[in-house]
């Protein structure tokens, strides 16, 4: 606790950790809320394929790139979720909510402007945006937790794969 009260330029060993939080759970809360008003706060979506010169698929894999340098990001916050679960209640819904749901969410509604403009085949713009961000996240966590990718499939292919995937090539 002392490291802690030092990191966060308090006293050390002075209790006043303590005084500003009265739980674990407060400690909990105060860090997911921050680390969820950061990541709304810093979400952004990938360029448009005007951005790009009208190619959809290098706007994909930008925006898939993107996907995984947030997650890496986002690890140590994935990590304590995983621990504290049960001391945190409805901040995991949030943060599901937001890195999950409204992922999902965004990246649908422009699939489905893609996809509407020809740029892409028509099909589930949701259930295509669920299996990418699935991907992306398992990819992520299958290598954090190998600590190598297992499979031996790099992020560039893995990228380039998913691109082809939701091009229809």
């Amino acid at each position: 606790m002392t490291q802690i009260e030092a990191a966060a330029a308090l006293s050390a060993g002075s209790g006043s950790f303590y005084r500003h939080f009265r739980s674990k759970k407060e400690v909990l809360q105060a860090v997911v809320d921050r680390e969820v008003d950061r990541a709304d706060t810093e979400r952004q979506t990938g360029p448009e394929p005007e951005e790009t010169g009208g190619d959809v698929r290098i706007a994909l894999a930008l925006e898939f790139e993107r996907r995984l340098a947030n997650l890496r990001r986002l690890h140590p916050l994935m990590e304590l979720v995983a621990r504290e679960r049960d001391h945190l209640g409805a901040s995991v819904d949030h943060l599901g909510e937001l890195l999950v749901a409204r992922n999902v969410s965004i990246r649908s509604q422009r699939l489905a402007g893609w996809m509407a403009a020809g740029a892409i085949p028509t099909r589930d713009a949701e259930a295509l945006a669920a299996v990418i961000t699935f991907a992306l996240t398992g990819y992520h966590l299958s290598v954090r937790f190998f600590g190598h990718q297992p499979t031996g499939v790099s992020e560039e292919a893995l990228i380039t794969t998913l691109v082809d995937l939701v091009a229809g090539v």
